[in-house]
């Protein structure tokens, strides 16, 4: 694992302001426009080293079991929703067919739409993942970095980006990628846990120091983006913002399955998580994009 000093992606400056340090992890903003990110920033490759480090912290753990019959219907279900609301935006891409799903995991979401007529492939940086996926489910699944896998230019007419953007170090670079990738007519979809949340306001404000980092500690997640931050972001990658929305963790529509029963056990939160989303402070980040 290599670190090195970035600089913020959202604007591009050079002016890093540190806040805290957890474990020894740097956490900051930018000093123009405030995105919250870890500098220096680790930056992972496809090795088995990689892949321990998630099945030994209590967030991805759950990633390393084999996917159930339950995990494959929600899939299908979060699927069948997102090409509606795809059909809706950008009705040409729908009819294309062609899938990327970019963090996969194991690969229950290329399933799922290799089920519903995609040609689809999946990309994660876990080998460990990988192989399992592959074994089990039969599907497209290649392991490695989105900007080094060779893929066809404008060959993909929906991608998704879900809970993949905040563990990066260089999302200006990744979505720069992605932007060559998409069809003409094709959609971004990326989901992020949301900087401007009414849950992570309550949560800073009742704290003097910083610890997380889009509600998890460094080095897992390494920015955290609030809405005006993402729309920056997308739109310095070539990008043409669409809807840009938040919305709560118990929307079952952009989470995965397990963050939705993780949100569902914590019913304490649920008038939070409501009036949160009601006043545009949602947990969950949502972003459809179109190419600019």
């Amino acid at each position: 694992m290599e670190t090195r000093p970035i600089v913020c992606n959202a604007c591009g400056a050079d002016r890093y302001v540190a806040r805290s340090s957890v474990d020894g992890w740097s956490i900051g903003n930018c000093g123009d426009c405030g995105l919250v990110y870890v500098n220096p920033a680790p930056f992972f490759e496809p090795t088995d080293e990689f892949s321990e480090m998630s099945k030994a912290f209590e967030y991805t753990e759950y990633m390393h079991a084999p996917i159930t019959d339950a995990i494959l219907d929600f899939e299908r279900r979060q699927f069948a929703s997102n090409v509606a609301q795809l059909a809706e935006l950008s009705p040409e891409s729908a009819k294309g067919r062609r899938f990327l799903d970019i963090g996969c995991g194991s690969g229950a979401s290329v399933r799922a739409a290799t089920d519903a007529g995609w040609k689809a492939i999946g990309i994660d940086i876990d080998p460990q993942l990988i192989a399992h996926g592959r074994a089990q489910l039969g599907v497209d699944l290649r392991c490695g970095l989105v900007t080094s896998v060779d893929l066809p230019r404008e060959g993909f007419d929906f991608i998704k980006l879900r809970d993949v953007v905040e563990h990066l170090p260089n999302p200006l670079e990744v979505l720069q990628r992605i932007r060559e990738l998409l069809a003409p007519n094709g959609v971004l979809l990326v989901v992020t846990p949301n900087e401007g949340g009414i849950a992570t306001r309550a949560r800073l404000a009742l704290r003097r120091r910083r610890r997380l980092v889009a509600a998890v500690p460094p080095p897992h997640h390494l920015h955290s983006f609030a809405p005006g931050h993402l729309q920056t972001l997308l739109e310095r990658a070539s990008f043409r913002p669409m809807q840009i929305f938040t919305t709560s963790p118990t929307n079952w529509r952009y989470v995965t399955s397990h963050n939705l029963a993780r949100a569902e056990s914590h019913r304490a939160l649920r008038p939070m998580w409501a009036l949160g989303t009601g006043a545009g402070m949602g947990a969950v980040l949502v972003a459809w994009s179109g190419p600019n």
